[in-house]
């Protein structure tokens, strides 16, 4: 069972891809709490409605062995 997020969790990206373009990126240089990337998420699909943003936890390096 997952845990519920909340505003104060920290370790958050803002992720995106483009509507169109068959394009996607993590803005990984700036982590923020969950409450933070949701908010910056939200501004910037208003200021770009050509991508879809979210808030997304930072990713973890994989390692299989």
């Amino acid at each position: 069972m997952l845990e519920p997020v909340h505003d104060n969790d920290p370790g958050f990206i803002v992720a995106w891809h483009s509507k169109h373009q068959h394009q996607a990126g993590k803005l990984k240089d700036k982590v923020m709490t969950w409450g933070q990337a949701h908010s910056e998420a939200e501004k910037m699909a208003q200021e770009h409605p050509e991508n879809t943003y979210w808030a997304e936890h930072i990713p973890q390096d994989y390692n299989p062995h």
